[in-house]
């Protein structure tokens, strides 16, 4: 083997030898910070979701099916007549259970009838009419009512910025800790973030069903008002903190 060869091959493993780290040196310890952010976006709604039953228990299966068919078709008929449209209205739902009286001290059973129920959900979007949909609903024999989920078209849009407000607030938490330790503030690390059910502002709900059979003009008699909805974000976020 040459001498040139020789001093290649020695250049070689001392480079080899410099790039090797040190198994036993530490890595530099990062530092960081976590912090929490908070959102809210307000919006007025634009429609509303009402969801009813109509049951009834009969010992004769068809009389019960008969009878809650006819309440529907007739519902349908006054919901469409204050605007609905077909795509707005859903019957799918059907239940039929038989039930039974278990008191007998002498036990067994005796047999009280079918009931049978059928779930009717409708979009309003025209949250004036609110009033007469219920109103008409118990005129037609529904005898199931929730309470109306009030919710906006745009809801994506606003948990998005909902979200945004939540970054923002929790990049600004972070900067003033940053700040005030006096230390450079890095890029975001990790995120995580959690979105709430939208909810509603307050309004007189029980009041609103408790006039409903009485009320002649839907909702300035019931006294409802549909107030806003709040959609709310949260989030944990992690900074890298850099040297002073």
């Amino acid at each position: 083997m040459n001498a040139s060869l020789k001093s290649a091959m020695a250049l070689c493993l001392l480079c080899v030898g410099a790039v090797q780290a040190d198994p036993l040196e530490k890595a530099p310890e990062r530092r960081a910070v976590t912090v929490s952010g908070q959102g809210e976006v307000s919006a007025a709604p634009d429609r509303a979701r009402l969801s009813m039953a109509v049951e009834e228990t009969s010992p004769d299966l068809k009389a019960a099916q008969a009878k809650v068919n006819g309440v529907v078709r007739t519902y349908l008929a006054q919901a469409k007549a204050l605007g609905a449209k077909d795509e707005d209205v859903s019957t799918a739902g059907l239940s039929i259970n038989a039930e039974y009286d278990y008191s007998n001290p002498k036990g067994g059973r005796k047999f009280l009838g079918y009931h049978v129920t059928r779930s009717i959900e409708v979009v309003v979007r025209d949250l004036d009419k609110i009033g007469d949909y219920l109103q008409r609903a118990t005129d037609a024999g529904i005898n199931n009512v929730s309470n109306p989920q009030l919710e906006s078209s745009k809801a994506d849009e606003l948990q998005r910025q909902a979200l945004a407000k939540a970054a923002l607030d929790a990049q600004a938490k972070a900067r003033v800790l940053a700040d005030t330790l006096g230390v450079k503030l890095g890029a975001v690390h990790t995120i995580s973030a959690s979105s709430e059910a939208p909810q509603p502002g307050p309004q007189p709900r029980m009041a609103f069903y408790a006039k409903a059979a009485a009320a002649p003009e839907g909702n300035d008699q019931m006294g409802f008002a549909a107030g806003e909805i709040r959609f709310t974000t949260s989030l944990v976020a992690e900074f890298d903190l850099g040297a002073p």
